[in-house]
């Protein structure tokens, strides 16, 4: 698997025989969620087709498939990721601390946020700022707590979407997971 865990029972026999173990980083939020790999921030989603009161509860069978999907296909990077059918993404306004200093406030549009446990203790952090034409620079950190607020926004924590908050602090945990591996 992607975790370096076999998958087959013969060969899962063996790593727990004669394995090693691998410690891994988590990242752990403020309401005890946990992200064993990427957090993502995308843009916000604004639906063009459906904005009537009462559109989405039409068809509650859409977003059941919608999730299902979400859930089932590994997600793209967010550099170039397309918006859902029937969306367009308008930039998100979110403030984003690395280790108590700004990384980008809430005056300045974001395109997508990205955060995942580097392997040392630390996260890093990518900001893509919205752009026009050209595409930005995506801004860079690297830290133990990223704390990201601003109006309600949803992330996706490996394969779950969750929110909408308002403001959420994640910490990474050093070698907080503990797997066996082949040797």
């Amino acid at each position: 698997g992607a975790l370096g865990v076999p998958t087959g029972a013969v060969a899962a026999a063996r790593a727990v025989l004669e394995g090693v173990e691998r410690r891994l980083d988590l990242l752990v939020d403020d309401s005890d969620g946990v992200v064993l790999g990427t957090l993502r921030i995308p843009p916000v989603p604004m639906r063009e087709a459906d904005d009537r009161p009462g559109a989405a509860a039409a068809r509650p069978w859409l977003r059941t498939c919608q999730s299902l999907v979400r859930t089932l296909v590994p997600a793209r990077s967010s550099r170039g990721a397309a918006p859902e059918a029937g969306t367009v993404a308008r930039p998100s306004r979110l403030r984003v601390e690395v280790d108590g200093v700004t990384l980008v406030d809430v005056g300045q549009p974001l395109e997508a946020v990205s955060v995942a446990p580097d392997g040392s203790g630390a996260a890093d952090v990518e900001v893509r700022p919205a752009s026009v034409g050209a595409e930005a620079a995506p801004l860079r950190a690297a830290g133990r707590s990223v704390t990201v607020s601003g109006a309600d926004f949803r992330y996706r924590a490996d394969a779950a979407v969750a929110g909408p908050v308002r403001r959420r602090t994640w910490t990474v945990w050093e070698g907080a997971l503990g797997l066996t591996v082949p040797g």
